[in-house]
């Protein structure tokens, strides 16, 4: 008896919680704001739900494979190999997760990719973190005027100098007219020159 009473007495609570929380909003919009609070409501939603630059993080979505080419040092032969991706919006479509798993330099190598676009800067973010650093590699820029170029650039503690300068980098994501995508990273040395060291080519998965 005293187990079907707790048991009784638990589906009620529960009842009366949900019926609270669907009333809620309800109840919030019968309540009197002020102005400034109504302001700042505006302005969280202005910023805060997903506009036209968020359409371009749909091209990525899917499974990809992908064929890579690494070039170790500047003139060097590109050492080929392959992986894969599988990109997926998250958050309602503020941003898009890609996740890549392949080979470099004959080790397993996986990475976690997050883009977004910053409402704020009206610029493109991109946040890098890879199975061989422990470094976050952060870019940001623009599209190009046909929205089918992404390009970025940003730093990343250099290895060489115990991370005491910073490496510079130039990331450009091409949409290509035959649905493939490109992506391919430069690093800038100090006199401004640039060198590819990586070129990652993506085909979508039948």
């Amino acid at each position: 008896m005293k187990l079907r009473r707790f048991i009784l007495l638990a589906v009620l609570i529960t009842g009366v919680n949900i019926l609270l929380i669907q009333a809620l909003p309800s109840l919030i919009s019968h309540q009197e704001i002020s102005a400034q609070e109504k302001q700042m409501m505006e302005q969280m939603m202005k910023y805060g739900a997903p506009g036209q630059g968020h359409e371009f993080l749909k091209k990525f979505v899917g499974d990809w494979d992908v064929a890579i080419s690494a070039w170790p040092a500047p003139g060097a032969p590109a050492q080929m190999s392959k992986g894969t991706m599988k990109n997926q919006l998250i958050f309602d479509g503020r941003y898009v997760k890609c996740d890549f798993e392949g080979m470099m330099g004959g080790m397993t190598f996986k990475g976690l990719e997050v883009i977004g676009y910053d409402l704020f800067k009206k610029m493109y973010t991109t946040f890098w973190v890879d199975s061989m650093s422990t470094a976050f590699l952060t870019t940001s820029g623009k599209l190009d005027m046909a929205g089918n170029v992404l390009t970025e650039t940003g730093t990343s503690p250099d290895p060489m100098t115990d991370g005491k300068t910073m490496q510079k980098y130039k990331n450009v994501t091409t949409f290509m007219a035959d649905g493939k995508y490109k992506f391919e990273m430069y690093m800038i040395t100090p006199d401004g020159k640039e060198s590819k060291n990586i070129e990652l080519v993506c085909t979508r998965k039948m």
